[in-house]
């Protein structure tokens, strides 16, 4: 794994990057372009959580192509942590329901979700 090296621009805008082959804006302020990075850590779940479902898929010889999953954070009444996640997956009608559950539970352990904090609540919608 890279280095990710981030750096604090004006207006409180940070540029992450990975030694000059990939780089993520994130922006607090309004009006912004970018996602904040409460909305990066969201993106960077899904993203982890979709993998693991395509990594699992391809051992398994089946299709989840098109496979979608919206993450939603909500935040204390300080917004100052995340406190829960709501957790959509949205799997393609020639899966069975057993295994869009099969996914969906698998998708859980993914790295990123094991590194979040344990007082974090998931509520997971499987469709």
């Amino acid at each position: 794994m890279a280095v990710i090296t981030t750096k604090l621009e004006d207006n409180l805008v940070t540029i992450g990057d990975t030694a000059g082959r990939q780089s993520v804006r994130t922006a607090y302020n309004e009006p912004r372009e970018s996602m904040n990075p409460g909305e990066l850590l969201a993106a960077s779940l899904g993203a982890c959580m979709m993998t693991m479902v395509g990594f699992l898929a391809s051992r398994r010889g089946e299709n989840v192509v098109g496979t979608t999953v919206d993450v939603e954070p909500s935040f204390d009444d300080k917004h100052s942590r995340i406190t829960a996640f709501t957790v959509t997956f949205h799997f393609p009608d020639t899966l069975t329901q057993t295994q869009k559950d099969f996914y969906a539970k698998a998708a859980q352990g993914c790295p990123v979700h094991n590194s979040l904090r344990e007082d974090i609540t998931y509520k997971v919608i499987v469709k």
